[in-house]
C-alpha cells in the first residue's frame, strides 16, 4: 500500500501535470481568439498553424491550407531539395586536359570567389602549366527568374544566374578617402562618378554609376557573359584564359571544392538568394542532366514531395517570384519530414536563431534561445516558419505566413514575436 506521502506526492504531480495542460490549453484559447479577431479587424492575410511532432496533433491551424507568397520561406523546399539531392562536396569545377590545353566548363558552383574557400579552384588553375580554355556554355533557363521584379536588376539581392559563377556575379564599389575602390577591380574603368546619380547599373550594359560623396558601399549585380568571365578569371589568376565553342563533347573530370552544409547554412542563415537557385541548377543537373531550376523543381514535386497537403505553385529557388504559391501546412509538413530525416542538432544549425543569427538577429530574442526558424521578406508580406523549443524543452513546429499589409513590418514580426513568447512559457 501506498504511504500518505507517496499519496500526496502523486497528487501534487497530478496537480502540476493539470495546471500545465490548462495554462497550455488557457494558451492555445486566447492565440486562437486573437487570430479570430484579428482576421475580422485586419486588412491583410494572415495563416499560422502550430504542430507537436511527438503527439502528431495540430494544436492551432488558422488558414492553414490557404495559398500564400512564401517569400524566402521558399529556401526551405530548396534546402530539403538539395540535401535529398546533392550529396559530399560542391562539384566546383568541370575540366579536361589534352596535350597542352586544359578545357574547362562551369558547373554552376556558387562559391567561387563568394566569401567561401576557393583555393582549391585558384590553385588548380595557376598551378596547371597549360592553355586554358573555357567552354562557351550556359544554363538550360534564362539568367532571371520567372516573377521577379525586372527592376529590381541593380539590387545585391537579385544577381543572375549563370553556368560559371565568379564573385556571386556582383561588383562591390565605393569611395575612399576621394578614391575610387571596386572589387573585382576589374570593373573600376566601369564605374562613373558622379555629384548626383538616379540609378546605380544601366540595364543593359554593365555601366555602374555612384554618387561622389557615397561613403556606403554598393553591391550591384552585373551582366554574366562567358567572354566577360574569362576576362574576370584572367584577371584573377593572372593567366590568360580563352573562350571555346561549345560544339565538342569532352569526357570531364570533376574538381571538388567545399562542402554543401556550408551553402546551406549561409543560403538559409542570411536568405541568401544567389546560392539558392545556384543549388537549384545543379540539382537539376544531377537529377535531370539539365542545368535547370524548373527540371529540379518538377523532380523534387515528384519524388520527395509528391504527398504536400496542398499542392504548391513553386517557380524559384529562391522566393524572389511572386508567383510562389505555399501554403501553412505545407510548410510545416516539410519541416516535420526535415525533423524526421535529419539529426536534430544538425538540423538546427542549419537555421538563424532569434536573437542571435543572421536574418533573426534583431528579433525573437531571449534568455535561451527557442526559436530556430526561416524568415521571408517581399514587400507587403513577411512570413516566418520553423521551430521553437519551450521552456518545458518541447519541440513544435510553426508556420506564420502574413501577405499583403500595408503596416510596417516590424508591427508584424512584433505581432508574431509576442505569440511565440507565449508559446515559449506555456507549452
Amino acid at each position: 500500500m501506498l504511504s500518505l506521502n507517496d499519496k500526496l506526492y502523486i497528487n501534487y504531480l497530478f496537480l502540476i501535470g493539470l495546471i500545465a495542460v490548462l495554462t497550455s490549453c488557457g494558451t492555445t484559447y486566447q492565440i486562437k481568439s486573437e487570430l479570430k479577431q484579428s482576421h475580422k479587424e485586419a486588412s491583410f492575410f494572415k495563416g499560422f498553424v502550430l504542430y507537436d511532432p511527438a503527439t502528431k496533433k495540430e494544436i492551432i491551424n488558422h488558414n492553414g491550407a490557404k495559398y500564400f507568397t512564401p517569400a524566402s520561406n521558399t529556401k526551405l523546399y530548396t534546402f530539403y531539395t538539395a540535401y535529398r539531392a546533392l550529396r559530399d562536396s560542391v562539384k566546383s569545377l568541370a575540366y579536361y586536359k589534352v596535350e597542352d590545353s586544359l578545357i574547362i566548363k562551369g558547373t554552376a558552383d556558387p562559391s567561387f570567389l563568394y566569401g567561401f574557400e576557393s583555393h582549391k579552384v585558384l590553385d588548380f588553375l595557376k598551378n596547371s602549366k597549360d592553355t586554358i580554355y573555357m567552354v562557351d556554355a550556359s544554363i538550360d533557363e534564362t539568367p532571371l527568374g520567372n516573377g521577379w521584379a525586372w527592376d529590381d536588376y541593380p539590387y545585391y539581392y537579385m544577381p543572375e544566374k549563370s553556368l560559371f559563377p565568379i564573385y556571386g556575379n556582383i561588383v562591390n564599389y565605393k569611395m575612399e578617402n576621394d578614391s575610387l575602390i571596386s572589387h573585382p577591380s576589374f570593373f573600376k574603368n566601369k564605374i562613373h562618378v558622379l555629384d548626383s546619380v538616379s540609378l546605380t547599373r544601366e540595364l543593359t550594359v554593365n555601366q555602374f554609376y555612384l554618387q561622389r560623396d557615397r561613403q556606403k558601399e554598393k553591391e550591384v549585380p552585373f551582366i554574366v557573359s562567358n567572354d566577360l568571365v574569362a576576362q574576370l578569371l584572367s584577371d584573377t589568376i593572372h593567366k590568360k584564359v580563352k573562350v571555346i565553342p561549345n560544339k565538342i563533347h569532352f569526357n570531364y573530370e570533376i574538381l571538388k571544392g567545399l562542402s554543401y552544409d556550408t551553402l546551406y547554412k549561409k543560403m538559409l542563415v542570411i536568405s541568401d538568394n544567389f546560392i539558392a537557385e545556384q543549388l537549384m541548377l545543379q540539382v537539376g543537373k544531377k537529377v535531370a542532366d539539365s542545368y535547370s531550376v524548373r527540371a529540379a523543381i518538377e523532380y523534387s514535386l515528384s519524388n520527395y514531395l509528391q504527398d504536400l497537403p496542398q499542392k504548391p505553385r513553386w517557380v524559384d529557388g529562391s522566393g524572389l517570384s511572386r508567383y510562389n504559391l505555399f501554403t501553412p501546412n505545407d510548410m510545416v509538413f516539410l519541416l516535420e519530414k526535415m525533423y524526421k530525416e535529419i539529426p536534430l542538432h544538425k538540423l538546427l544549425n542549419y537555421f538563424p536563431v532569434g536573437g542571435e543569427t543572421g536574418t533573426l538577429k534583431n528579433w525573437y530574442a531571449n534568455e535561451k534561445p527557442f526559436v530556430y526558424a526561416k524568415s521571408g521578406t517581399l514587400s507587403n508580406n513577411y512570413c516566418l516558419s520553423g521551430y521553437v523549443i519551450t521552456k518545458k524543452g518541447k519541440l513544435l513546429i510553426f508556420s506564420f505566413m502574413n501577405n499583403h499589409y500595408r503596416i510596417p513590418t516590424s508591427e508584424v514580426k512584433q505581432s508574431i514575436e509576442k505569440i511565440l513568447k507565449k508559446i515559449y512559457n506555456s507549452y
